[in-house]
């Protein structure tokens, strides 16, 4: 073999060296590439997931501190029965003990575990509020229809009741701070033809009608009214 094929020989090996190292290099580039990609994605996955996680924790806390706090209420409501449980279950083992327990002391009349006061001398509206904490009750709180036709079936003329709107103008309030729209019991004077109440009158009193009465001066005492609370009225108390 003369040098001319050696040459010729050696020269196509080197290429094809070249050529495998080239294919080499890209293939190994290509799984370079590969694994950027692999380990993005795996990455980008954590990174999700991670974030999933972290929104599920958040409103896992926020359910558990909602359930918390209904807890908590539960529980105030609880201490608050179990209070008003014993009172009545002490006085009505009291009652039990003496066959001469009456339920209400002389001068009050009884409806269920309730007591009731009948004034008989005229006061004003804030007059009256003080004079029934001062018997050791409060101006009466209507919340049935049952107590609405016993304290109506007591009396033959206007008395007052523990409903107000003194602080914010139509929102009326019990004695108790309850507002009466949480009772949903209400008994306010309608008639066709006629002027609604609470109607909340200037013509006597500038400063309207911010205090409620079972009855009024025409004898309708069935019915609330709102009336001046300058007014003089006898007045319901209860306990």
């Amino acid at each position: 073999m003369d040098n001319k094929c050696v040459y010729h020989i050696a020269s196509s090996v080197r290429f094809d060296y070249k050529i495998i190292i080239l294919v080499l290099g890209l293939l190994l580039m290509l799984g370079a590439l590969t694994s950027l990609c692999a380990i993005g994605i795996l990455y980008h996955r954590k990174v999700v997931s991670s974030e999933k996680l972290s929104e599920k924790y958040k409103n896992a806390t926020a359910t558990l501190m909602v359930l918390e706090d209904k807890a908590n209420e539960t529980e105030q409501l609880y201490e608050m029965l179990k209070m008003k449980y014993q009172q009545v279950h002490e006085r009505l083992s009291a009652c039990n003990g003496n066959q001469n327990c009456k339920p209400c002391e002389e001068g009050w009349k009884s409806l269920g575990l309730k007591c009731y006061h009948f004034s008989t001398e005229k006061l004003n509206w804030m007059q009256s509020r003080d004079y029934c904490v001062e018997k050791g009750g409060h101006l009466v709180i209507i919340t049935s229809q049952t107590e609405q036709d016993f304290v109506s079936s007591q009396i033959g003329e206007t008395h007052w009741i523990g409903l107000n709107d003194l602080e914010t103008e139509g929102k009326w309030m019990w004695v108790n701070n309850q507002p009466l729209k949480e009772t949903d019991v209400m008994f306010w004077y309608s008639a066709p033809g006629e002027q609604s109440e609470p109607d909340n009158w200037k013509r006597e009193d500038p400063s309207g009608e911010n205090c409620a009465a079972l009855g009024d001066a025409r004898g309708n005492i069935h019915k609330w009214f709102d009336a001046s609370c300058k007014k003089i009225k006898k007045c319901i108390c209860e306990k």
